[in-house]
């Protein structure tokens, strides 16, 4: 199994990534590394794990999305499957099993988890995705995400969002799941702090959210009934607060026009500075 974290000049969250990664129960792993051209310390986090199962390299040129980063993932993986985790979000120990015994019992070649989407603290946003395989909605994390390696030799990598309309993650599974067939592990094991839901977090580089939940998550022998049940309190109880919105979608959209409108939320210029 190989683990894809794509980062770029956030090792305080990367740091909390890694961890949640390597404390998997499913024991045969290496943790890929890929900076988008990182100029910060991330090198030196990945390093002072001191564990061969993790490698970093790092693009020469800034490409301002995860897919790029993610394409020298895969080619430098060396397992059967890849899966990808955000490095701004967390795994419970048992992803990866469950994914993989998803995959093995259903025999499709992408299977995905269920997901925890967190607000910003105080926002009482807290959306649960890839949770039901009859939602037609499309948003699957690549957090949630596992596949056949060889597979992207018959459907692509990631494409580089300046020539796609639709967000890079998007696209990439459509076009997995429409050769390979999706399957569901309806376990909740990750836990996403989605970077545009959080206004110029890129600036801000904070990582309190993944410090709370990486200590609650390896202390709380309950965790997810614990989250599950602040799930259901939060809808029925508890308004909740609007978050960071893009500009008005046009009627002929432009490619790249939701990663531009992401990366201006994030405190980024809209494209790689060059």
């Amino acid at each position: 199994m190989s683990v894809v974290i794509a980062t770029y000049n956030w090792s305080s969250v990367l740091r909390h990534a890694i961890r949640s990664a390597l404390w998997q129960t499913y024991p045969a792993l290496e943790v890929i590394v890929v900076g988008d051209a990182c100029t910060d310390d991330s090198e030196a986090v990945v390093r002072s794990f001191g564990d061969p199962r993790v490698r970093w390299d790092n693009l020469s040129e800034n490409s301002g999305n995860q897919a790029l980063p993610n394409n020298r993932g895969i080619e430098l993986a060396r397992g059967e499957y890849v899966a990808y985790l955000g490095h701004d979000d967390l795994w419970l120990p048992t992803h990866l099993t469950h994914l993989l015994a998803t995959v093995e019992r259903s025999g499709a070649g992408v299977a995905v988890a269920a997901v925890e989407a967190l607000g910003p603290p105080g926002s009482n946003v807290l959306r649960l995705a890839a949770h039901r395989p009859d939602l037609a909605y499309r948003w699957r994390p690549p957090s949630a995400i596992v596949h056949r390696r060889d597979a992207v030799d018959e459907v692509g990598g990631w494409r580089d969002y300046r020539t796609i309309v639709d967000p890079p993650d998007i696209d990439f599974a459509d076009r997995l799941i429409e050769r390979f067939g999706l399957a569901h592990s309806l376990a909740l094991t990750v836990c996403k702090f989605n970077s545009a839901w959080r206004k110029d977090s890129y600036k801000l580089r904070r990582d309190d959210e993944q410090r709370l939940y990486a200590a609650r998550i390896r202390r709380e022998r309950l965790f997810v009934e614990r989250e599950l049940a602040r799930f259901v309190w939060l809808r029925l109880r508890r308004p909740q607060q609007s978050l960071p919105t893009t500009d008005p979608v046009p009627e002929d959209l432009p490619a790249g026009w939701h990663v531009r409108q992401f990366r201006r939320i994030r405190g980024l210029p809209e494209d790689p500075e060059s």
